[in-house]
């Protein structure tokens, strides 16, 4: 039992990953046209739910995977300071991927103001980041995991109920232009922390209820309330939005409402009761969303300077560009999809076999593309 337990957030993870490639490389093609269809509509809405359930699944992980070195990890020491320094490395490569150039020297002195605003722009891998080095910090000052847990649940719930107020603030004066994107979208952001960081933080305290369910041997109960509150959740967002009365000011419904947050948690709730619930995945695709889902840094950034390229490459957004209709952008997305899984296959078989010249690889490269980025003058 407790090995499927766990084994369901593996494939949840990979499931994660799957859809988001999906989305992106869809969404890099698919045709103005196509945009404006009811079919469309509907896929968007779903769409809408990737990063929602990506970050969540990802709070998960970091509580399984802290409660399991709870010592460790509370303490100023090698473990957590690790873990630190490979979620600003998160921040880093979020940043890197918006350069608007791929020289230093042109980032200096040339950048406009629509450049710089798209390079300090939060996207889903900033907000992960700064999340869980939140999360990392309450487990510092929490003395066991429950009092970890409370803490969390009270920061979750305080960036879902401010969300609509930090909206209607241009924070940029009073915190800089750099990290006020991370409370809203005052400045270009896709994904500031109210109240996206709430769904990483519910995804962490279900991930304590998990433990001491499973410690308790009544996992099944608890993904019983889980399946009640992804119901109650979805109904309460949805009852609260039609009153009369509105405690919250006025907000964008589908960016910060607190009520479509709770439909979005009922629904992400609702897929981890499923896939939770699960006894029987063909075991080539438990392999693979398990091998998706383990190497989910790699295929986020890899996929993304296929799709939407960079400073440094053109991707399908610039060699095809929106021009194709719903079958072919659907190929394409499963091109990609497969694309990445080959990737991770190759990239784990190339760790086990040859280490080794795998790490002589990566520097060579690394140290090849910073020399080009810290030389180039244009």
């Amino acid at each position: 039992m407790q090995t499927q337990r766990v084994h369901f957030l593996d494939l949840f993870r990979g499931f994660a990953v799957v859809v988001m490639v999906l989305g992106h490389s869809i969404d890099a093609v698919l045709s103005a046209d196509a945009r404006t269809t009811e079919l469309f509509r509907l896929y968007d809405g779903i769409r809408g739910f990737t990063a929602p359930v990506f970050l969540f699944v990802s709070g998960l992980a970091f509580t399984l995977a802290t409660e399991r070195r709870w010592g460790e990890y509370r303490t100023f020491g090698r473990t957590s300071m690790k873990r630190v320094a490979r979620l600003l490395m998160l921040i880093a490569i979020g940043y890197a991927l918006h350069f608007p150039f791929f020289s230093l020297t042109k980032l200096l002195h040339e950048i406009t103001p629509i450049d710089r605003a798209g390079f300090v722009q939060v996207d889903v891998l900033h907000c992960l980041a700064v999340s869980l080095l939140l999360l990392q910090g309450m487990v510092m000052l929490s003395r066991t995991p429950r009092m970890f847990a409370w803490m969390a649940g009270v920061a979750g719930a305080a960036a879902v109920l401010l969300a609509p107020v930090i909206w209607e603030v241009n924070f940029a004066p009073l915190v800089s232009p750099v990290l006020s994107p991370y409370l809203n979208q005052q400045q270009l952001s896709i994904f500031p922390l109210f109240p996206f960081s709430a769904f990483l933080i519910a995804g962490a305290v279900t991930g304590h209820l998990f433990l001491v369910a499973r410690e308790r041997g009544k996992e099944h109960e608890l993904f019983d309330w889980i399946l009640a509150a992804s119901l109650l959740a979805a109904a309460f967002g949805l009852f609260f939005d039609v009153l009369p009365v509105q405690v919250f000011p006025h907000h964008d419904f589908w960016k910060a409402s607190p009520n479509f947050f709770l439909i979005r948690l009922g629904i992400v709730l609702l897929l981890t009761y499923v896939f939770a619930s699960l006894r029987r995945v063909p075991p080539l695709m438990a392999r693979n969303l398990v091998t998706l889902g383990q190497a989910s840094l790699l295929v986020y950034v890899v996929h993304l300077l296929i799709v939407y390229g960079s400073a440094a490459n053109s991707g399908l957004a610039q060699i095809i560009g929106r021009s194709l209709p719903y079958v072919p952008s659907l190929a394409v997305g499963i091109v990609v999809v497969f694309a990445m899984l080959m990737l991770v296959h190759s990239w784990n078989f190339l760790r086990q076999q040859h280490l080794l010249k795998v790490r002589l690889v990566q520097i060579a490269l690394a140290s090849s593309l910073l020399f080009l980025f810290f030389s180039k003058p244009y």
